[in-house]
């Protein structure tokens, strides 16, 4: 959650090898969420304005300690502050979003997003006392399921998987460096949870590809409610979804619940 800055986004990749992909649509929507919210929030008095902020749903830990507004840990995801803020995170989710809806499929992409936003949140929350808002806590998360994607098939896209690792590395460092700037004013404990939570939840709903022989598939009888892999075309198939990992994703869950818990009782001795 930063509210300036965005992370560094990679360039779209290009592979040489025939994988499945989606059609984005989320990406598009929490562009639309966002956009929009900033509008009604600049009618409403002004996206800079402490007091807009905490009416539309910012992370302001006082008010969630005090007041058991945990939405606001969710909220604050689609908020921003100042137009630059706006942008910056808008360019990194089209750049970062279409790229990981497109690898992961749509229910997996919406996991890793919500998610790790809501991760980002919680240990900003835990660790920090003011205000903060904005996107940058998921789209970390997204920049660390590009890492793990690029990690966990580093073997099948071969040097240009090897090459990407490094780029990724590269930019991480960087945003690292601007993050711990004097006077960045960025919510790094924000970035580095949603960082984390990305890379736990990608190593699990991470695509998994096998081999399909296209005409095996055509002559291959329909089995009713057989669940079928999220994402194929006459190459390759995902043999990886959203419903074969529900249990890591629901722990996941549970374990942010109770980080929320600690993260209050840390918070509750400086509430005014």
């Amino acid at each position: 959650m930063n509210p300036y800055r965005r992370p560094i986004s990679p360039a779209p990749t290009e592979f040489s090898v025939p994988i499945p992909t989606a059609r984005p649509f989320w990406t598009y929507l929490f562009m639309g969420i966002g956009i929009f919210i900033f509008v009604v929030m600049t009618l409403a008095g002004g996206t800079q304005n402490s007091a807009v902020l905490d009416r539309f749903g910012a992370n302001t830990a006082w008010l969630i300690t005090a007041r058991q507004e945990y939405w606001r840990l969710l909220t604050a995801n689609f908020i921003h502050i100042g137009i630059a803020h706006l942008a910056f995170n808008m360019f990194a989710l089209f750049q970062l979003g279409r790229q990981i809806e497109s690898l992961y499929g749509r229910p997996r992409f919406l996991v890793i997003y919500l998610l790790s936003g809501l991760s980002g949140a919680i240990f900003s929350y835990m660790l920090t006392r003011g205000r903060s808002a904005g996107a940058s806590t998921a789209l970390f998360g997204l920049f660390a399921a590009l890492v793990v994607y690029f990690y966990r098939h580093r073997e099948m896209l071969g040097r240009l998987g090897r090459q990407q690792l490094i780029n990724l590395g590269i930019i991480l460092l960087i945003n690292v460096v601007i993050g711990l700037a004097p006077g960045s004013n960025i919510d790094n404990w924000g970035h580095f949870g949603g960082f984390i939570g990305g890379l736990i939840l990608s190593w699990f709903l991470c695509p998994r590809y096998a081999p399909v022989d296209p005409f095996a598939r055509a002559f291959a009888p329909v089995i009713a409610g057989q669940h079928a892999p999220e994402l194929s075309n006459d190459f390759m198939m995902d043999t990886n979804s959203l419903l074969r990992q529900a249990l890591p994703v629901a722990a996941f869950a549970l374990g942010l619940v109770a980080l929320t818990l600690i993260a209050t009782a840390m918070q509750r001795p400086s509430v005014p």
